[in-house]
């Protein structure tokens, strides 16, 4: 190959590579962007009550112990859950932490790993599980609850014995 053939071929690769960076400038979508998460409580109580948005708190156990964590990138492995995340301002709490097990004693000390929705105003807990939880049931969970009001109903009666009914209208 000669110099002028492989400067050319240099030449264009580099212009090349300016045009797919000029095009790709574009800001990323919602769907794109990593929900606001939070490893402290009172962070993303305050995030939550600023931007008005529920917000989706995972408690999960140290992780020496045998049951398995809730990892917020398994979560979001979706686009469909990547962009009902957008809705929530997420808190994944080490509750082998000091900090962690105050909050989880907040939450009446539940079975570890558990999740919970509390509403947009953060007055009320909407929903809460223990049990495992798999990609339809997340997806449901995120779909049922991402305008989460006080007065927001579980979707499935009865599915929960543990959730408390609140404000009945």
């Amino acid at each position: 190959m000669s110099v002028g053939f492989a400067l050319l071929l240099f030449a264009n690769a580099a212009a090349t590579d300016r045009f797919a960076a000029a095009v790709n400038t574009a800001a990323p979508t919602e769907a794109q962007v990593a929900p606001a998460s939070y490893s402290s409580y009172t962070q993303a109580y305050h995030a939550a009550q600023q931007s008005k948005k529920p917000m989706l708190v995972i408690l999960n156990p140290a992780k020496g112990e045998k049951v398995s964590l809730i990892s917020l990138e398994d979560v979001q492995k979706t686009r469909v859950r990547r962009e009902l995340l957008q809705n929530y301002v997420v808190a994944v709490i080490d509750t082998s932490t000091p900090h962690g097990q105050k909050v989880q004693a907040l939450f009446g000390s539940p079975q570890l790993p558990h999740v919970a929705i509390i509403d947009n105003s953060q007055a009320f807990q909407v929903y809460q599980t223990s049990e495992t939880l798999y990609g339809q049931m997340w997806d449901n969970i995120l779909t049922a609850f991402q305008k989460a009001e006080p007065v927001t109903r579980m979707p499935v009666q009865n599915s929960c014995p543990y959730c408390q009914q609140y404000r009945q209208q």
